[in-house]
């Protein structure tokens, strides 16, 4: 006698596979888009960009990338914020000042280099565009900002900076002159000149602890 045939609605329903470690898919994807993004205004430069094209590029739909930004300034102004930022976040025992002072240099590496070129474009392209003029803002200048103020108020509680500093005006002191020799290029935008920069905003606003650790061969960096 053969056996009787169970019903397919009282099999067992097998358990689902258990999900390989690693990122997201969607995390995935969101990368790959600023990857393509990142090439592609390499490429073309801003005008010539389409979201259309960094869709292509990402091996992805045009609704996905609106998914996650509402035009292509947005997504190329991500991609060249994960590019500046750092890799890792800084180690707990890395002393606040030395990470903004390594922000500073950062940034100035990234101004230097191919891709702070093409900033320049997207910057003009704001200025007559108000959306990516936002977008530039949103984007770029606060997230930078952002990052700022949290290393100054970390120097303020580990007594490396004096309580009561301005926090807008001290970042204004520390990047500002970055983004202005490289916009107006009256002189080199160098390392060196990051350095200095660094020295005498701190000579004003770090503790006499700070100034005596950072700044030993500084005639007011000695308490």
């Amino acid at each position: 006698m053969s056996a009787r045939r169970v019903p397919a609605a009282l099999l067992p329903v097998p358990a689902p596979a258990p999900r390989q470690a690693g990122r997201p898919r969607s995390e995935e994807c969101r990368l790959r888009i600023l990857a393509a993004a990142h090439d592609l205004l390499g490429e073309r430069g801003l005008r010539a960009l389409t979201m259309e094209a960094i869709a292509e590029r990402a091996g992805t739909s045009k609704v996905t990338v609106y998914r996650w930004w509402p035009h292509k300034a947005a997504v190329v102004l991500d991609a060249m914020f994960a590019e500046v930022s750092p890799r890792a976040p800084h180690r707990a025992s890395t002393s606040p000042l030395e990470a903004l002072h390594g922000e500073m240099k950062a940034l100035c590496r990234f101004l230097q280099g191919r891709m702070g070129r093409l900033l320049v474009g997207v910057v003009a392209e704001g200025a007559l565009d108000p959306e990516i003029g936002e977008a530039y803002r949103q984007h770029w200048v606060e997230p930078r900002r952002n990052l700022a103020r949290k290393l100054i108020c970390a120097a303020v509680e580990a007594g490396e900076l004096l309580r009561g500093v301005d926090v807008e005006v001290t970042i204004d002191a520390l990047f500002g002159p970055l983004y202005c020799r490289f916009f107006i290029q009256h002189a080199p935008l160098s390392m060196g000149f990051a350095d200095s920069l660094f020295n005498v905003v701190m000579v004003g606003l770090a503790s006499p602890e700070a100034r005596a650790s950072l700044l030993p061969d500084w005639p007011s960096g000695r308490s």
